[in-house]
């Protein structure tokens, strides 16, 4: 009896250790929402939704807001700056946004390259662009890029929808 019970809990602790390892980060989670191809047919309030609980509409004064962004997340994230727009009506076109942690080049090229594919054009190990195929015949053509720096141990993203002809 003591050995099954001793068996019972040798199997939750494994399989809660499991559980906890597959949990990914906030960083990875907020890199995760944008990196996915949904996020282009998402609206401000759904992206938003995606993001939460580590990321909110910002509420610093509007000075403030033109250097570091329309959104501001936890600490944990280490979101330095994240724009993202359009704030009223229409789908997300242009996310533009830097992290502290260059270490998470790893995580977000490997994302990256599942949603989309091979990068266009690599400039580097931490430094790559993708052209993303338009959602519908005739759209206009999307594109993700990011690099990370050591200088600063910083990760830059851009994520957009080309304007125009």
């Amino acid at each position: 009896m003591k050995t099954s019970y001793a068996m019972l809990g040798l199997c939750l602790a494994i399989s809660a250790c499991a559980q906890a390892q597959s949990e990914p980060t906030p960083a990875e989670h907020v890199f995760d929402v944008l990196a996915s191809p949904k996020l282009f047919t998402s609206n401000w309030k759904q992206a938003m939704q995606q993001l939460a609980p580590w990321c909110k509409p910002s509420t610093r004064p509007e000075r403030e807001q033109i250097k570091r962004g329309n959104v501001e997340c936890g600490e944990n994230v280490k979101a330095d700056s994240f724009a993202m727009s359009p704030e009223m009506g229409g789908n997300i076109e242009l996310v533009q946004a830097s992290f502290g942690g260059a270490a998470n080049c790893a995580y977000v090229k490997k994302i990256l390259t599942r949603n989309f594919g091979k990068p266009s054009k690599v400039k580097g190990e931490c430094e790559m662009e993708w052209k993303i195929k338009p959602a519908g015949k005739g759209g206009p053509q999307r594109y993700a890029s990011f690099q990370a720096t050591t200088d600063d141990d910083k990760l830059y993203y851009t994520l957009g929808v080309e304007q125009g002809p």
